[in-house]
């Protein structure tokens, strides 16, 4: 593996939390990488949102969706999904860069519907990123 590649071990959140001030506390106060979620008619996943959260914490993030300071709101989400629900990511190494990278790739991967970003996050140290799930 060249420098210009790089393999991030990520782990997801034990399970997903519903998208509801309730479930809130279950967001780690820490810096990385969230998803929000919707379910299909089959149980299979479809993320709607991939957020990164680098400055302040993923409860924060959360917290703010859930009031509306930040897109997409709650019920911006809502209008489509009647249930959403949040999950988190950890990388193995925890650098902001790596959070970047990861956040990036998984919008890369999964073309959520809300993110508009045209160019996704990358710390620009990478030609390319694999994430490996534990």
């Amino acid at each position: 593996m060249s420098a210009a590649e790089r393999r991030i071990q990520v782990r997801r959140s034990d399970r997903c939390f519903r998208l509801r001030p309730g479930e809130l506390a279950q967001a780690p106060r820490r810096p990385g990488v969230y998803e929000f979620l919707a379910y299909g008619r089959k149980g299979e996943p479809e993320v709607l949102y991939v957020g990164l959260a680098l400055e302040r914490t993923l409860y924060d993030h959360i917290a703010d969706h859930l009031m509306g300071n930040l897109r997409p709101s709650v019920p911006e989400l809502r209008r489509a999904h009647e249930e959403v629900f949040f999950d988190f990511l950890e990388a193995a190494d925890g650098s902001a860069d790596d959070l970047k990278d990861i956040a990036g790739e998984l919008m890369i991967r999964h073309n959520p519907r809300h993110n508009l970003l045209q160019n996704p996050p990358s710390s620009g140290r990478h030609r390319k990123i694999t994430l490996m799930e534990l």
